[in-house]
């Protein structure tokens, strides 16, 4: 009886597991997060969305499992276009939040609270395990830019960045 227990128990966790994995990864590795202006939120006063082929360059960062990002610094012009290219190699499901304190915060909260949701922010892309996925962003203002990722335990483990953006 303990045998054919454990045997239950293991399948649940592994389809917990699963399921928990799919609903974290809404996005693909061909997708891009562009979303039009109308459906722009007034709170992201560090830029806009944009049109991947409106990038003045692409910049490749690493999700890593170590709860970290590759690199965590980056400097950028203010009024340039970026495109992120989010390579996640390894074996979880990570995500790429851009803003300011308030907004990671916030993220963070919402994270917590509602385990698994799907991101519909323009700030924000998931990157499923193995995937490498794909965030236009213009950076209207001079400042600090955070980045970090929102996956339980991820941001409180180290999993931020920060993007100074110049004149």
């Amino acid at each position: 009886m303990h045998a054919l227990f454990s045997r239950v128990a293991l399948a649940a966790a592994v389809t917990t597991l699963l399921l928990l994995a799919a609903a974290c990864g809404g996005e693909t590795s061909s997708a891009t997060t562009t979303v039009s202006e109308d459906n722009t939120s007034s709170e992201l006063t560090f830029g806009e969305p944009a049109d991947p082929a409106d990038a003045d360059r692409t910049i490749e960062i690493a999700a890593l499992d170590s709860f970290a990002f590759e690199p965590a610094e980056l400097t950028i012009t203010a009024g340039e276009t970026v495109t992120f290219r989010i390579v996640n190699d390894g074996n979880l499901v990570h995500d790429f939040t851009l803003g300011d304190q308030a907004t990671q915060d916030e993220h963070e909260a919402e994270m917590t609270e509602m385990e698994g949701m799907a991101h519909d922010q323009p700030n924000v892309v998931t990157i499923p395990a193995g995937e490498t996925n794909e965030l236009s962003w213009t950076f209207t203002e001079a400042g600090t830019v955070l980045i970090g990722c929102h996956q339980p335990g991820h941001y409180a483990g180290g999993m931020k960045g920060q993007i100074s953006v110049e004149r």
